[in-house]
């Protein structure tokens, strides 16, 4: 019996590469496991720098093995899932879940980072910054909220108390449900003086982005905004076609059919893969003079691309901290006849001016905290206030902009997408 790895769509080619080999006893993970070091050998970045041998049959699961040829000093990234995890969140766009985040404050309170508009939650007026107080009568901690909140399956119920946005104790029963994922989390035309500012709080690389990206950025040309703000501070990126689609409402009605990015692989497919994306078309997207971005250490990949992406032909200025710092991609290879996708990291990227290879991020020209004690769209919180108040001075700051105290720093469980998945 042969199996097959076929290439899907992350990155935005489609590479076919059949690797078969015959099923010599009846061992899954060792088959696995070897036909992804042969896969490897082929398509990855840093082949050259896979172990020149490895035993397949001495690791237990695909993702141990996984972890153990990949190139350690680069590659935080590369994975295996399984085929229902990735059809859920890139091609469905649905978790299971109660779809919020959790972050700390320096007080080691935990708190709601984001909250999908399609959740129970949501719907019962659970927002950014509200503290996490007790799970079913028990206080919560960063070491046992995930335990207290229970397996992520369908119908598990939690009576959750939290300190709202006014300093109320409020309890609300939730159940965790098959979630709609909501890519664009907020959006709002804000006014600083004379100007008109587009804000998008943009999560999710994912395809059931567009329409929603669609709809946001009709109401800023509708509104006939100045200005524009992506906040990507917890993106961890994802689909390339999306960022296209996303420089295209951005930058595509003045530079069209320009450069946007460049892959670069590694000599086995550089002849055959290497290639230049170009700016989509959009006769309705706005004209831009600058673009305004926040991120933070969790900003990454497809993220970080757009970020990067538009500096050639635009001002582009990052708020916040210093993002992550993945400028590779991966595409995704399926098995045919076992349930897991392998998603090697297969090319780097730079835009127009070649400008790429920022694995220690890319830094920010207007230093600001992450301060989850504020709903996004609220003008005190940090980073936002950090660009309305350089739109209205034109002044850089020297120091941070916003409260101490208030960096936030995300709680994550074990779940394997969560690289790109921050919801829980």
């Amino acid at each position: 019996m042969k199996t097959r790895l076929v290439s899907l769509l992350l990155g935005g080619i489609v590479l076919f590469m059949p690797v078969s080999c015959k099923k010599e006893k009846d061992n899954s993970v060792e088959i696995i496991n070897k036909e992804t070091y042969e896969l490897m050998q082929v398509v990855y970045l840093w082949n050259t720098h896979l172990p020149a041998s490895v035993d397949p049959s001495a690791y237990s699961t695909p993702a141990e093995f996984l972890d153990a040829i990949r190139y350690d000093e680069l590659d935080k990234w590369s994975a295996i899932i399984t085929k229902d995890e990735f059809n859920q969140y890139f091609e469905e766009g649905t978790m299971i879940g109660h779809g919020f985040m959790l972050g700390l404050d320096d007080d080691e309170n935990i708190r709601i980072a984001f909250v999908y508009n399609s959740t129970q939650a949501y719907q019962q007026d659970v927002r950014r910054g509200w503290i996490v107080e007790k799970v079913n009568g028990t206080v919560a901690t960063p070491s046992n909220v995930f335990d207290l909140l229970g397996d992520s399956e369908v119908g598990v119920r939690n009576e959750i108390t939290f300190t709202n946005g006014d300093g109320i104790q409020v309890t609300k029963n939730l159940t965790k449900e098959e979630v709609d994922i909501t890519p664009v989390l907020h959006y709002e035309v804000l006014e600083q003086g004379t100007s008109k500012i587009g804000y998008l709080v943009f999560q999710d690389f994912i395809d059931a982005a567009n329409d929603e990206l669609d709809e946001a950025f009709d109401s800023f040309s509708v509104a006939g905004v100045n200005d524009v703000v992506i906040d990507m501070r917890y993106n961890g990126g994802g689909s390339v076609d999306v960022a296209e689609h996303l420089a295209g409402w951005l930058i595509g009605k003045d530079f069209a059919n320009q450069p946007f990015v460049k892959y670069q692989h590694n000599m086995n497919l550089a002849i055959d893969e290497d290639t230049t994306i170009n700016i989509k078309s959009n006769p309705s997207g706005l004209s831009l003079n600058r673009i305004f971005f926040i991120g933070t250490e969790n900003t990454a990949s497809a993220s970080e691309l757009m970020i990067n992406g538009v500096k050639p032909y635009v001002e582009s200025i990052l708020a916040g901290s210093t993002t992550h710092g993945k400028p590779v991609g991966m595409y995704v290879f399926e098995f045919r006849d076992y349930d897991w996708v392998v998603l090697p990291v297969c090319f780097k990227y730079s835009n127009a001016d070649n400008e790429g290879d920022f694995y220690d991020g890319l830094q920010p020209a207007l230093s600001a905290e992450d301060d989850i004690t504020r709903d996004f769209g609220d003008p005190e919180e940090s980073s936002l206030k950090a660009i309305l108040d350089y739109i209205e001075t034109g002044v850089i700051p020297l120091k941070s902009t916003g409260p101490a105290g208030y960096k936030t720093s995300l709680i994550h469980s074990d779940n394997t997408l969560n690289q790109y998945l921050k919801a829980y």
